[in-house]
């Protein structure tokens, strides 16, 4: 469920007698309504053309038809027919606020559902085809997939703002007027969300008693809607034993991505009846996620059975979240390394994402974190090695201990040298993402160049605005020796 993104459609600038002749006398559809106009058809057309390889062509244009295989009280289209090298075509563009529902069709290949729905920053695309190609074109313009669980959520709140329980209303409107059993009811709620259209009723409905791909795209829609309602039926899914492991899966993503509290006895109970272990892995995020502690003695129970090593990071991430410390040995058995410094986790930081790595969960399990403030925890990480004369720098790691992902990666610390303290020694990120997310870490070096001088032991602390790291001591005595402790 990713993508996380729209273009214009440009307007073409022919006036429609030049438009006419290039078409060979293809006429517009007339008496356009309000919502598009003449100009507005004239672009779509040219566009289209453009984009066409030899042998395609358009047949007929007309408006205010509802496309085929739909419901829908709203009229309001511009179709357009066609052909390529022995296979028709029909795009209807309709307004980005449209709202319909497919009927129920078991032969309906992927293309229809997909790349058959797109949505820019002007229209609404349905079209009917199983020739790729054609699906392939309207992408190629810019239109993307206004699913709400594939990247579309964001742009069906902005589409629909302050206007959710009208739209609720008139799709449920249309269930109870055109569906009469089951499947109908099934694929309207299924066709809802592709099109993008958010219908928090009809969707609780299916995610709490339909099955296959309807539920599985009901589920994972009410993980974006939150709310008490979502989090009953989705804490009903997953402890129900007859639900299917895709369907708990989903379920279980939905509420890691609803992270309330509420939900911690009914994903604890689930760890009981859930089979599917890609299922089990991500109510093990879930829990790390809300930090139910309840949970991490079978939490540990499932990583010690489970066979899966990515699965097994999954339950080591979230035993680390709730602070399980009797699951260090366990962890520890998934490790290459138990021992940290700069010079090791630097270089993962630049190859994987550091919540892969079992290593992660151990240090923040075992390692001298300094003390929780404002969200953060600090832990300073000695270098492999000092080797004087020459560069000596330390390894900051922060960890977001908060409920919400923190926007601090940009924001610049103090390094503590012998009581003394240093502005901005660290590298932090001036032009990118600085968000770090609900229970990950980061790691940023800090320069003690010109610093550690004397021969001896020398404390060195670091501070990211009222969080305060562990004291690490470093000796520089030797020209090559390891970091002695850290206090």
């Amino acid at each position: 469920m990713k993508t996380p993104r729209s273009r214009c459609v440009g307007h073409a600038s022919l006036s429609l007698a030049t438009f006419l002749l290039l078409s060979g006398g293809l006429a517009l559809a007339q008496a356009s309504p309000a919502w598009i106009t003449n100009q507005q058809q004239e672009g779509i057309l040219q566009r289209l053309r453009k984009g066409f390889p030899d042998g395609w062509t358009i047949t007929r244009t007309s408006l205010n038809r509802a496309p085929d295989d739909w419901y829908t009280l709203d009229k309001r289209s511009f179709e357009i027919d066609g052909r390529t090298a022995g296979h028709a075509f029909q795009i209807w563009f309709l307004p980005r606020d449209w709202i319909g529902i497919r009927q129920p069709g078991t032969d309906r290949l992927r293309p229809i559902y997909w790349e058959g729905i797109l949505m820019d920053a002007d229209f609404k695309t349905i079209t009917s085809t199983e020739e790729v190609s054609v699906h392939s074109l309207l992408q190629q313009l810019g239109m993307n997939t206004p699913s709400l669980v594939n990247g579309g959520w964001k742009q069906a709140q902005t589409i629909f703002k302050d206007r959710l329980p009208e739209v609720d209303k008139q799709a449920q409107q249309l269930v109870d007027r055109f569906c009469k059993d089951t499947p109908c009811k099934e694929e309207a709620a299924y066709s809802l969300i592709v099109l993008g259209v958010p219908a928090l009723s009809h969707t609780l409905d299916c995610a709490e008693h339909a099955r296959g791909k309807a539920q599985e795209f009901c589920v994972s829609a009410l993980g974006y809607w939150k709310g008490r309602d979502s989090i009953r039926v989705l804490s009903g899914v997953i402890t129900e034993p007859s639900t299917s492991g895709r369907v708990q899966n989903y379920a279980a993503i939905a509420l890691d991505f609803i992270a309330n509290a509420s939900a911690g006895p009914a994903l604890t109970q689930s760890l009981q009846t859930v089979s599917n272990a890609e299922a089990a892995a991500h109510v093990a995020e879930a829990l790390g996620r809300i930090r139910y502690g309840l949970a991490a003695p079978q939490l540990l129970v499932r990583m010690e059975q489970e066979p899966n090593r990515a699965y097994q990071v999954l339950y080591a991430r979230a035993l680390a979240s709730l602070h399980y410390r009797p699951a260090i040995p366990a962890i520890e058995k998934l490790c290459e390394t138990t021992k940290f410094s700069g010079d090791w986790l630097l270089p993962k930081q630049q190859d994987t994402y550091l919540g892969w790595l079992p290593e992660i969960a151990l240090m923040r399990l075992k390692e001298p974190w300094g003390t929780e403030s404002n969200g953060i925890r600090l832990l300073l990480l000695p270098p492999g090695r000092i080797v004087l004369p020459g560069p000596v720098g330390v390894v900051a790691v922060i960890e977001n201990v908060d409920d919400q992902d923190l926007d601090i990666l940009g924001t610049t610390g103090h390094v503590i040298v012998d009581g003394k303290e240093y502005a901005h020694r660290d590298s932090v990120i001036a032009d990118g993402n600085i968000t770090l997310r609900v229970d990950d870490v980061y790691a940023r070096m800090i320069d003690l160049s010109g610093l550690i001088t004397g021969a001896g032991l020398h404390h060195v602390e670091y501070r990211l605005g009222t969080a305060k790291s562990n004291s690490l001591t470093l000796s520089n005595q030797s020209t090559e020796r390891r970091s002695l402790s850290e206090n």
